[in-house]
């Protein structure tokens, strides 16, 4: 279903609500069929439990309530999902030693550096400090 007409479906429940109880079954089912079988079970545990809701629901008001927490429940799940994603995916934090950020991966001969009669500042690596991937000004 593409283009909804919202007035056209109010109209029809008006008239008569049991047309307009098999069309969005209808619509529900074709959609249903049309999705990739790999999601259609999930999608469908879904459209069950929102069929128990509204059945065992004493008010349309409660069902709509009651489908909100459950898409909300879904959300949060979701998003706890994509927490631990972006954390897996995220460059380990540096050590902190005193005033100095120490980056683990950062290696030097400090010994062979201090032979040669390199002065102390060219031993130092700038490490950008950034937030949000985005550079501090």
């Amino acid at each position: 279903m593409t283009h909804f007409d919202f007035k056209e479906w109010a109209d029809l429940y008006q008239v008569d609500p049991a047309a307009f109880e098999q069309r969005r079954e209808a619509v529900l089912e074709g959609y249903v069929a049309s999705v990739d079988p790999e999601h259609r079970l999930a999608l469908e545990q879904t459209l069950f439990k929102i069929r128990m809701i509204r059945q065992r629901s004493k008010s349309p008001l409660q069902s709509a309530m009651e489908s909100s927490k459950l898409m909300w429940e879904s959300f949060g799940k979701l998003r706890e999902q994509v927490q631990k994603l972006e954390q897996e995916l995220s460059p380990a934090p540096l050590k902190q030693n005193g005033l100095r950020l120490i980056d683990s991966n950062f290696t030097t001969d400090v010994e062979t550096s201090v032979e040669q009669s390199e002065p102390a500042a060219n031993l130092a690596r700038i490490i950008p400090f950034t937030a949000s991937g985005k550079r501090a000004h």
